[in-house]
């Protein structure tokens, strides 16, 4: 092992060489594309615009040819090749003098002088002032109606104002009068359009000059409950003064109900002075169109601020417990006990305060 004599062990190194395709030994620039290729020679070949005078490279070509010059020499050259400037253009003859005016003979006819016309510039601000002073004011609208206008065969006409306003009311319409004037001879009515006729004549009990309306308070069924407060509320935004009768507190408005419509009729019903307008649905479409509010100003109903609001004594529900019976439905007469006759089914009376 450690003879001088004994040679070194030589130890094989593999040294990790990339393949041939591999991005270290293949040179991307040397490729050239074929397209780009034939770019280059066609600008190669294509010869560039000269800006530079033919006789002017002719020259210098020659200075360079004969041998180097000094730069006097070649100054020299170039002055050689500048145009010569050509002779300037004669000043214009003077003009022919004109003839003196001669004074036109006696049978002559006069000639006329156009007069200068004005130019409309101004110079000085005293003339623009001047100017603007001079423009007429402009006539307002109330000055134009007291004018006067003149015909063609020039004599002026006054022009009066006209009414107030400048329309007539619609009574006052011909046709509107003309019809009223015929009627009158045939001794025929004048005819009033009620929009209340076109819904069918149904009163309520007491209803026949206001409003009243049949709701439920009794949230047991969802849609029913929905609808009369729906109603109820679009009332109270007209401010129109209504009767409610609720036909879960009192079983007389569930039959009065059944006798004008029949069995099997769900709430809310509106009644407008004795004509039945329909349910929530009906109701709602009117108020979307907007003929709900003319139809109650037309039917006069009674409105007022304020409606809606609970009253002190029922709280809104229009009816309180029995006095008499406190709300059980028996009174005792002597030793028997007997229906109370002040309360209804449901042992409540109307509400003293608000009825």
């Amino acid at each position: 092992m450690g003879c001088a004599s004994s040679k070194p062990i030589e130890v094989a190194v593999d040294v990790y060489r990339p393949p041939p395709s591999s991005f270290a030994v293949f040179d991307i620039n040397a490729i050239q594309e074929p397209w780009l290729m034939a770019d280059d020679a066609h600008e190669e070949h294509k010869e560039k615009p000269m800006h530079v005078p033919v006789a002017i490279l002719d020259k210098l070509n020659k200075l360079e040819s004969d041998g180097p010059r000094s730069w006097e020499e070649v100054s020299k050259a170039l002055e050689d090749l500048k145009p010569k400037l050509t002779n300037p253009a004669p000043p214009p003859p003077n003009p022919a003098p004109t003839p003196p005016l001669q004074p036109p003979a006696q049978n002559s006819p006069t000639p006329t002088v156009e007069k200068p016309r004005k130019s409309p510039s101004f110079h000085t601000l005293a003339e623009l002032e001047a100017k603007i002073s001079a423009k007429p004011s402009e006539v307002t609208r109330t000055e134009f109606k007291k004018t006067e206008r003149v015909k063609p065969d020039s004599k002026v006409v006054s022009v009066p104002p006209p009414e107030s306003g400048g329309y007539k009311p619609l009574r006052e319409n011909i046709f509107i009068v003309r019809d009223k004037l015929e009627r009158e001879k045939e001794g025929k009515a004048p005819v009033k359009w009620d929009p209340l006729s076109d819904y069918p004549e149904k009163c309520p009990p007491g209803g026949s000059d206001s409003v009243v309306l049949y709701t439920t308070s009794l949230g047991g069924v969802r849609r029913t409950y929905e609808d009369s407060n729906r109603v109820r509320a679009i009332l109270e935004t007209h401010r129109v003064v209504f009767e409610e009768r609720d036909v879960s507190l009192h079983g007389g408005f569930r039959s009065e109900l059944r006798e004008l419509l029949g069995e099997g009729v769900v709430v809310p019903r509106l009644f407008v002075k004795g004509r039945y307008v329909g349910g929530a649905e009906e109701v709602v479409g009117l108020n979307e169109t907007g003929r709900l509010g003319r139809l109650m100003s037309w039917a006069r109903v009674e409105r007022r601020e304020g409606v809606g609001k609970a009253c002190e004594g029922c709280g809104g529900a229009r009816f309180v417990p029995c006095l008499d019976c406190g709300g059980s439905c028996k009174v005792v007469v002597g030793d028997a006990r007997e229906r109370c006759p002040e309360c209804n089914e449901n042992g409540l009376v109307l509400c003293p305060i608000c009825h």
